[in-house]
């Protein structure tokens, strides 16, 4: 089944205007202006995330550039969510490279990112990350 049944059949009216207004991805840059102009609500919020996850893979340079260089936390939220869905292992130095950050607000999403991941390099983030949590408690 194409996206565009997906959306055109839902029993949702926000799912089907949303696939009136975008039959495709409408790509990451206007995601995070909808997200940036408050549309993210209720199913726009579910779709949005959703829509970022599924594409992940293929926008994933596109993902961690709007990430650095955005300063609304929503949107880099959204990011973090996607990621965290989508499970990309590629993205794995982009997800330690938040933990090391130890940004609370997006900690929970690169961990559980990692964990799903399950590769050598996903695991090794997790350990590098909570190594200095256990050598602080001693």
């Amino acid at each position: 089944m194409g996206k565009r049944n997906r959306y055109r059949d839902h029993v949702d009216p926000e799912y089907q205007r949303w696939g009136r207004r975008y039959p495709r991805f409408p790509g990451v840059a206007e995601c995070a202006s909808l997200i940036r102009a408050g549309k993210a609500r209720g199913a726009w919020a579910d779709i949005i995330a959703f829509e970022l996850s599924e594409n992940a893979a293929t926008c994933l340079a596109e993902l961690i550039e709007t990430f650095r260089n955005e300063p609304s936390g929503d949107v880099r939220l959204y990011v973090m969510m996607a990621l965290d869905i989508a499970r990309v292992p590629a993205s794995v130095p982009f997800l330690a490279e938040v933990l090391r950050e130890a940004d609370p607000r997006y900690i929970a999403y690169a961990e559980r990112a990692l964990r799903c991941i399950d590769t050598s390099e996903a695991r090794t983030a997790l350990w590098n990350a909570a190594r200095p949590k256990a050598e602080a408690a001693e």
